[in-house]
């Protein structure tokens, strides 16, 4: 895409926001679900989005990626746990991170926010009514849901116009997929609401041979449509970039690293394909 075309598809400063929230979920731990949503967030926004990501999980990981922990003690902001709290909209105040994405975040270890689930199922309304009116100034809300059933993880699947959901290539990966897609389909029970998966990114892959291609390879068979067709690898390229609080593409001087940049983006991109509002000229394959 030259620079030109690429400007033409830029949003409008001013212009309406889209207003759709994105949840990233797996109530299995270790799946990849906070750099998925910190790298997916990061793609939004390099395409001119404006993004707000929320951070659901009580370990506060995700905040970490964004921020150092004094910073939740320097600035006055909203935390992730107000947006189960009635009338929190009037006094909304994320913290701003130099990318330009907006984060409301979560301490590290916040016994109060894993004492959420804890709470009768009816403050999920209340969350989803606090997006709805934040989501007025964003084009798309990225939640990062925890590891876990319960009231955290349903209201961000119930509140999410888009739900995806990274999982292992590994020995448990098929009885993990089942616990995966059953779990979406009791939330919808729960809730009386028809849930399903936009999109399932395999993570985390490592490429050892044929004999893990085909297990790949069985795995998105497995999947089937929801399946996100390129897989992301396993590498320490990711390690380094979470560390340094980048997305991965950000890191190009090797080789390897440039693999990796293209592979992931290009996982990003098919992931951002599956959202409508998207035109698909603006996604960069």
């Amino acid at each position: 895409m030259t620079t030109q075309a690429y400007l033409s598809t830029v949003l409008d400063p001013l212009a309406e926001a889209i207003n759709k929230v994105i949840a990233i979920t797996n109530q299995k731990g270790g799946v990849g679900k906070t750099s998925t949503t910190f790298n997916f967030a990061h793609y939004l926004n390099e395409l001119a989005y404006r993004v707000l990501v929320v951070d659901l999980d009580g370990q506060g990981n995700q905040t970490e990626l964004f921020f150092e922990q004094d910073v939740l003690d320097q600035y006055v902001h909203t935390s992730a746990v107000s947006l189960f709290l009635e009338d929190v909209t009037q006094s909304f105040a994320p913290l701003r991170h130099p990318s330009g994405i907006h984060v409301v975040p979560t301490k590290r270890n916040s016994h109060e926010m894993n004492n959420v689930d804890t709470m009768d199922i009816a403050v999920a309304q209340t969350f989803y009514e606090n997006l709805v009116v934040i989501g007025r100034n964003y084009d798309f809300i990225v939640i990062d849901t925890p590891p876990t059933p319960g009231v955290r993880t349903t209201a961000g699947c119930a509140t999410a116009d888009y739900i995806f959901a990274p999982v292992l290539s590994d020995i448990f990966a098929f009885s993990a997929l089942e616990g995966l897609f059953n779990s979406i389909s009791s939330i919808g029970e729960i809730l009386g609401m028809d849930l399903k998966l936009d999109g399932v990114v395999i993570n985390q892959w490592q490429d050892t041979g044929p004999a893990s291609r085909e297990h790949c390879a069985r795995l998105a068979e497995a999947i089937g449509e929801p399946l996100i067709p390129t897989p992301i690898r396993g590498s320490k390229t990711f390690e380094a970039a979470l560390m340094q609080g980048l997305p991965v593409w950000h890191l190009r001087k090797s080789g390897n690293e440039q693999r990796i940049s293209r592979e992931s983006r290009k996982a990003y991109g098919e992931m951002a394909a599956r959202i409508a509002e998207i035109p698909q000229e603006r996604i960069d394959h």
